[in-house]
């Protein structure tokens, strides 16, 4: 009888807990919808006393607001699993969002030309931008909610702490040093090694992962944190090296990630850090990059040397600008014009169609041969040719422009260049489905710290390519994924296991 009263007592407590929570929860959605109606109209009438038009300054708002959301939702809810949604649409609104605030309605064309952009084509971009995220969030909830989602298996990779460990010696010590004097090695070996390379190279990330969930998540020693400290600052030196500031701002992009899943809070640090890096270091990059491309010695130094060369140049280049030798306004915008596509989208809409024809799916035709390995199709047509379709054809650059400097064409900017209006709802839905199906698969917390993982190490890309292609950002995510999961079977606890829940249809089910 005792034992009845407790259980009684501890099941009312439970559901007491339950509805607390979840009373606790809809107030902290109810008042982000009380925030945003008022944001929505006292921003657009605080930018209106500055000549700010009034319409654009509520889309840009909008379109914050759509893209916060997520957040709100996953830290309302508590939810345990990796915040990939809540990332990639806080991405979004970096990207599309913010530069309508602070960026001139202007594009840069090919010979340094300003184009100076119609308002009403900046409205259509913020309103296609808009939509687009809402299509994107409508295609990722109706998955984690469809019961359709039990046809994808989930990848169960809890982690044997002894052989994570060994697993991180392995990686996370030995690979970043040779990545480091990558430049020994002969150059006729570097590019038949550059996927091989290129998947090692992910692997240290994957490393980032696990000494996260060891440091932040098993609450370990402090050795693992100044482990995983030192291994981030080295791979962002090694990514600074290779001229692309992608690469050095990844492994800090998976360390936010793995620290916001593991404390539960959003960490600011991270994005200051990443911010500052991004401006201190863009105005000196095309200066860097023909420097290590016309001088052969430093080309061939290591990873460590040509970082401390960018470093130097960029640091020596806002020495001037403090000095006044430059002005602030001119070194801050190479920054700010990276961090703008919705004045990119709002150029591709003013050609389109009435000088650049709906091209109809063409520049989606590498998915036809994007999950044939290279090893086995050596000739296989490389990816971005919508990239170099876009920069020549939208008067960015020339064909031979083309040839040496790569230029993103944006996911949503390639949805409307392909389909319209029509392409921007049905692309998006079709990439927040994806999103959600990786997520449901490697995401949750019955795919255990590994699987976790292995799915940050590639999921870090997507937040770079909202700026590029589809077929630069999904072409070879699922290979990838594979690979990195069987990479890290070994480290498993427990044996092998996919799980691959009952499927059910509903409509084949009835009788």
């Amino acid at each position: 009888m005792i034992s009845q009263v407790h259980l009684g007592n501890s099941s009312r407590g439970a559901a007491f807990n339950n509805e607390s929570s979840h009373g606790s929860n809809t107030r902290i959605i109810r008042l982000y919808f009380v925030a945003a109606a008022c944001l929505l109209v006292a921003l657009p009438l605080f930018l209106g006393q500055y000549d700010f038009p009034w319409l654009k300054g509520f889309l840009a708002a909008l379109l914050t607001v759509v893209c916060v959301y997520p957040s709100v939702r996953y830290l309302a809810a508590r939810e345990d699993s990796l915040p990939s949604l809540p990332i990639f649409c806080l991405a979004y609104a970096l990207q599309f969002a913010v530069p309508a605030f602070i960026h001139d309605d202007t594009f840069l064309l090919a010979g340094n030309e300003t184009k100076y952009l119609d308002s009403g084509d900046v409205i259509a971009a913020l309103t296609m931008a808009v939509v687009g995220i809402v299509a994107l969030q409508a295609g990722y909830y109706w998955f984690q909610r469809s019961s359709y989602r039990k046809i994808i298996p989930v990848a169960h990779l809890p982690l044997r702490k002894s052989r994570a460990v060994t697993y991180c010696i392995l990686v996370g010590i030995f690979l970043p040093l040779l990545f480091t004097f990558q430049g020994i090695i002969p150059a006729e070996f570097q590019q038949p090694l550059s996927s091989i390379f290129r998947l090692l190279q992910n692997q240290v990330l994957v490393v980032i992962g696990i000494l996260g969930w060891l440091y932040y998540g098993r609450k370990e020693s402090k050795f693992y944190g100044v482990w995983l400290y030192g291994l981030v600052i080295l791979v962002a030196v090694r990514g600074i090296s290779s001229g692309f500031l992608e690469e050095a701002l990844i492994p800090l992009g998976v360390f936010f990630v793995v620290k916001w899943l593991y404390t539960r809070r959003i960490p600011v640090a991270p994005i200051v850090v990443t911010v500052l890096l991004f401006v201190f270091l863009s105005p000196v990059k095309s200066d860097y990059r023909q420097a290590i491309g016309e001088n052969s010695d430093t080309f061939e130094q290591s990873s460590l040397v040509k970082g401390t060369l960018w470093i130097q140049n960029a640091a020596e280049y806002w020495q001037d600008t403090f000095t006044g030798a430059r002005d602030l306004t001119e070194a801050t915008s190479s920054a700010s014009d990276r961090a703008d596509f919705i004045h990119q989208v709002a150029h591709i809409y003013s050609m389109t169609p009435s000088d650049v024809p709906y091209q109809y799916g063409k520049t989606y035709s590498f998915f036809a041969v994007a999950l044939i390995p290279r090893i086995i199709w050596p000739d296989k047509p490389v990816a971005g040719s919508a990239n170099g379709f876009y920069a020549v054809s939208y008067g960015i650059t020339s064909e031979e422009g083309a040839k040496t400097t790569t230029f993103g064409v944006s996911i949503l900017g390639e949805a409307f260049m392909n389909f319209g209006w029509a392409g921007v709802v049905l692309i998006m839905l079709f990439q927040g489905i994806l999103i959600g199906a990786m997520q449901y698969s490697f995401g949750g917390q019955i795919s255990g710290p590994g699987g976790q993982a292995v799915f940050l190490a590639f999921f870090v890309y997507f937040l770079n390519g909202i700026g590029s292609s589809a077929e630069i950002m999904f072409g070879g995510i699922i290979q990838n994924l594979i690979c990195g999961y069987l990479i890290l079977l070994w480290a498993r606890e427990r044996p092998i296991k996919f799980i691959f829940p009952k499927i059910t249809f509903p409509l084949l089910s009835r009788r």
